[in-house]
């Protein structure tokens, strides 16, 4: 082991003294080390010696006769930096001119240095001792994460269309706010202050100064009103204030103009559908600056939805359809132009008034937009301030409780409307609300009728409320996802029960008001008798809706019971009856046509939806039994509904028309078409 060491150091001893002969000076010359040619590409890949033989090519390729290449890796790396660089560089230009578009003054100082060149100079006033350093650190604390609640005592002189009353506004003391250290949105990196610690937030005094500095003392206000909510969170100013443009879409019609449109929205949408309390839309009306709601996102987007929907229901004929189709749409279009705040920003029950008359309207004009997100981010809204909680000790007046409760009930009922409609899940679940029902006689008579022994009254608007929580039974035990691939009999017991639940609403309803779907009663002269044929329309569909998923099992039903082994716990006979109640419910769906309002375009397109899925539900058993007694006179209906719905076309195209009759079209013509193959089997 001695020898082998001995070995080593005498060879090590010998390479120096080599070494340092070869850099021993010869002729008062030092004699410089020659780089010897790299290796080309194809000697790399093939990991061999590269012998070089002429200037062009090495031995190798020139053997293998192929180029002999030599790619310069530095170079290479040189240009990938540059192109790194270059696209750092742009990405900065562009958050600078983001910056100019939402207020700040990124100009160049005296020097013609840029905002970006001024962020790589040292910051004079951000180098401190590492104790100061530490001390940023300290002061910045922890973010305030308590939620803002309704509150009990609030003041019923405000408005009472803000659940915020009174908010205390913030200090005006220079005091570091409480702020979240790890919010990364804010947060300053070391690499931008050159300091020893690990940065700041600019929600800080330290992050205000480090900016204003940066910035030559050029203005922060619309920093500091974007980060109000932030820095105190107890006040009022919307945090998405100033972020967008403050034009309208279109202007104002005039004062007298408006309170005429106010007026018709009352009369033939809100006594029908109350969105809205009278009191409270008319003292809108009478702001002086009514531009100025702009400011009020919420206020702004419910006087044009009321101003859209007034229009809509002043369509009478065809002569006036173009002019005010395309007033109203103008005016949705300045609604929804704050949608984005209205989502996002600070919620009350204005904002929730303004999404529902969003979804009304575009139900109304047989648009194809979506409104799924719509009623999601109302039922958000209506969770934020507790719509759907009793209001056990609230000192709000009874009018006012009411409309709440009003308000949460409207959304409730379009949630489970759209979800059978569209198949999307529930944005509202029954378990997580203990609202009460609206008053079966309001102080108000608002969707109430007389009975005809004048002993009581019936409330609409009540009943489609109790018929939307069977609805969100019908969605939650057929067609949601848990619901999915259970036993058939279990199938027809829910089934069962979900059908018990419906005739027992049914058996609620005063017996003159009550959907027949063999004889259709006349409805009241009455403004409220569009409300009773929606809740006869959505009687029918509900059970449409429950039972036309042992509806296509037709005649095998019983069959496919008896091979699971079910036949001891069959279900009710009435599961068996299925197919026949919804043939049933869906020709008098369509017998309903009649009682349509043909003056109001708006409401239309709200109940449309009804005979235009008793088309299907007819098409369907029609596909099913070709050779039935009643088919005839079920494509009659079918073509009942193409022509009334061909009626509706307005003097411009309209996509949501065109839908409806291409949908309708199809219907007759696959029921047409199993007929005609039925008749021929049946003639060969």
């Amino acid at each position: 082991m001695k020898g082998v060491l001995n070995k080593q150091a005498r060879g090590d001893s010998a390479l120096r003294q080599h070494s340092s002969q070869l850099s021993r000076p010869e002729n008062g010359h030092i004699r410089k080390r020659q780089r010897k040619r790299k290796a080309c590409d194809t000697c790399r890949h093939r990991k061999i010696k590269c012998e070089v033989t002429t200037k062009s090519k090495c031995l190798f390729c020139s053997k293998a006769n192929i180029p002999c290449s030599l790619v310069d890796h530095r170079r290479q790396r040189q240009l990938k930096n540059q192109n790194m660089v270059d696209r750092l560089e742009a990405n900065i230009q562009r958050m600078e001119a983001h910056f100019e578009k939402i207020g700040f003054d990124l100009g160049e100082d005296v020097n013609g240095s840029s905002f970006f060149d001024s962020l790589q100079q040292s910051d004079e006033s951000s180098s401190s001792s590492p104790a100061e350093n530490a001390d940023f650190i300290t002061d910045a604390g922890v973010w305030n994460t308590e939620t803002i609640h309704l509150e009990a005592e609030q003041d019923l002189a405000a408005d009472t269309q803000n659940p915020y009353h009174s908010l205390v506004d913030p200090p005006s003391d220079e005091v570091d706010p409480v702020i979240l250290k790890d919010l990364p949105c804010f947060h300053v990196p070391r690499c931008f202050t050159d300091t020893p610690n690990a940065g700041f937030s600019t929600l800080s005094s330290e992050g205000n100064k480090w900016i204003t500095n940066k910035m030559e003392g050029a203005s922060v206000d619309n920093l500091q009103s974007f980060l109000s909510l932030g820095l105190y969170p107890r006040s009022r100013r919307d945090p998405l204030e100033s972020l967008f443009p403050d034009k309208p879409f279109s202007p104002l019609p005039p004062k007298d103009e408006i309170i005429l449109l106010v007026n018709d929205y009352l009369q033939q949408f809100n006594s029908l559908c109350p969105i809205f309390q009278p009191s409270s839309l008319l003292s809108l009306c009478e702001e002086n600056n009514l531009q100025g709601l702009l400011k009020f996102p919420s206020r702004w987007a419910s006087l044009n939805v009321v101003l859209a929907i007034g229009y809509m229901v002043r369509i009478k004929n065809t002569s006036i359809v173009q002019a005010d189709r395309q007033k109203s749409w103008l005016f949705m279009k300045n609604a929804l132009g704050v949608l984005s705040e209205l989502c996002f920003g600070l919620p009350d029950l204005w904002t929730v008034q303004a999404l529902i008359g969003m979804i009304f309207f575009l139900f109304g004009t047989l648009s194809n937009q979506p409104c799924g997100y719509l009623i999601s981010s109302v039922m958000r809204i209506c969770h934020v301030i507790r719509l759907e909680r009793s209001e056990n000790g609230s000192i709000l007046c009874p009018e006012e409780l009411e409309h709440r409760r009003r308000i949460f009930w409207i959304a409730y009922c379009l949630d489970k409307e759209i979800s059978l409609r569209v198949g999307t899940p529930l944005a509202q679940r029954d378990d997580d609300m203990d609202v009460l029902l609206p008053m079966e006689v309001p102080l108000d008579n608002i969707g109430t009728l007389p009975t005809t022994n004048q002993q009581g009254t019936f409330n609409t608007f009540r009943s489609v409320c109790e018929l939307a929580v069977i609805k969100s039974q019908v969605y939650k035990h057929l067609y949601s996802v848990t619901a999915a691939d259970r036993p058939l009999v279990e199938v027809a017991a829910t089934v069962d029960m979900l059908n018990q639940k419906l005739q027992q609403w049914k058996d609620s309803i005063p017996v003159e008001f009550q959907p027949e779907s063999r004889r259709p009663s006349a409805f009241p002269k009455s403004p409220l008798a569009v409300t009773l044929l929606f809740l006869h329309l959505s009687y029918f569909n509900c059970l449409i809706a429950i039972h036309r998923i042992t509806a296509v099992r037709g005649s095998r039903l019983f069959g496919d019971l008896i091979e699971r082994n079910s036949v001891y716990n069959l279900p009710h006979p009435v599961v068996f009856m299925s197919k026949s109640l919804c043939t049933n419910a869906a020709t008098a769906s369509i017998n309903l046509l009649k009682y349509m309002p043909q003056s109001n375009i708006a409401l239309i397109g709200v109940l449309i939806y009804y005979p235009i899925l008793a088309s299907k539900t007819l098409s369907s058993t029609i596909v099913q039994n070709p050779r039935d007694t009643s088919r005839i006179y079920h494509i009659q209906l079918i073509m009942q509904v193409e022509t009334f719905v061909s009626s509706l076309v307005l003097d411009t195209p309209n996509e949501g028309i065109d839908g409806l009759l291409k949908d309708c079209a199809e219907y007759r013509s696959l029921a047409e078409g199993a007929v005609r193959e039925a008749t021929q089997i049946c003639r060969g």
